[in-house]
């Protein structure tokens, strides 16, 4: 009988280390197919894809969530990625999306170097295990990106930038829990899908620049801030995505980072036919961190302010 890899086995080639990891957070899942609305479900009365007490997850995230009572029901998968699977669930307080984190072998960040330059590790040891990306490196690198994304979810919801509201960190480290955007027909588009008029797509211009200098005023850069990671729902931009935000005060890189973040959002928005300027813009978004920060002017900050 063929044995099927583990997500331990370090003699296993790229693809079959990627083959597994993709599977543990695929597994008995019991998802509808995708693009299945939870109306039509319901209405179909499909239990098949219900959570019941005996059921066990194999991703021990899943299995957490499940078992704290916040996730009552896996209603369909929203997204598959090299970073994450997030799935619709239905929790205590209505819908809400469990983003699963992909093991870093396969996930697609080219130099996650540049982003962990401003997060301290207290230990030696575990440092050089993730410079030297062994498994016990691994291990805890994927943990330190989750726990970053939750982290600055809370940061940048408590300066108030509009982001899915943070709810649950699982201690096996590898899922989180937050609000959905979106309603029982449908998440909400990421800009990069939605259809915008010229009109209400420099609106949406106006509105992702002034978040982006509200991020920069909490003394943070996204660090892949484009239209492929804000939302479009209820004629508001939504921004998404965070395990790689820099802090301006530790991070050499942000200025950096910041003008081609700055770049990357002009670029992405013509798709809606405008050309905005970088440079103009990047004047826009530190003015606005600017008027953030007049009441806790920060020495650091002025590098990039």
């Amino acid at each position: 009988m063929s044995r099927r890899p583990s997500t331990r086995d370090s003699n296993l080639s790229w693809d079959e280390n990627r083959e597994a990891f993709q599977d543990r957070g695929h597994r008995h899942a019991r998802k509808p197919p995708r693009r299945r609305s939870v109306a039509a479900l319901l209405s179909e009365n499909q239990t098949d894809y219900k959570v019941e007490e005996h059921v066990k997850f194999d991703d021990p995230g899943l299995q957490e969530l499940f078992e704290r009572g916040l996730i009552l029901e896996l209603l369909w998968e929203l997204k598959s990625g090299k970073e994450a699977t997030v799935y619709v669930v239905e929790g205590k307080e209505g819908l809400a999306a469990a983003k699963l984190y992909i093991d870093s072998r396969v996930r697609s960040f080219k130099n996650d170097s540049l982003y962990r330059g401003s997060r301290f590790i207290d230990d030696k040891r575990l440092q050089k295990a993730i410079e030297l990306r062994s498994n016990t490196g691994i291990g805890a690198q994927n943990v330190l990106w989750v726990q970053e994304e939750f982290g600055q979810m809370h940061a940048l919801q408590n300066a108030g930038v509009p982001v899915p509201r943070p709810i649950a960190l699982t201690e096996a480290g590898n899922v989180i829990l937050m609000e959905f955007i979106g309603d029982e027909n449908g998440a909400a588009p990421r800009l990069s899908d939605a259809k915008l008029s010229k009109t209400v797509a420099e609106e949406a211009f106006r509105q992702s620049v002034h978040n982006m200098g509200l991020i920069l005023g909490a003394g943070r850069v996204h660090g892949d801030y484009s239209t492929f990671n804000i939302l479009w729902w209820q004629e508001r931009c939504i921004v998404i995505d965070f395990p790689q935000v820099v802090l301006v005060q530790e991070n050499p890189s942000a200025n950096m980072i910041l003008e081609r973040d700055v770049a990357g959002l002009c670029r992405s928005f013509g798709h809606f036919g405008l050309r905005p300027d970088p440079v103009e813009t990047l004047k826009q978004v530190r003015r606005v961190a600017r008027e953030v920060q007049i009441a806790k002017p920060s020495e650091e900050l002025a590098l990039v302010l």
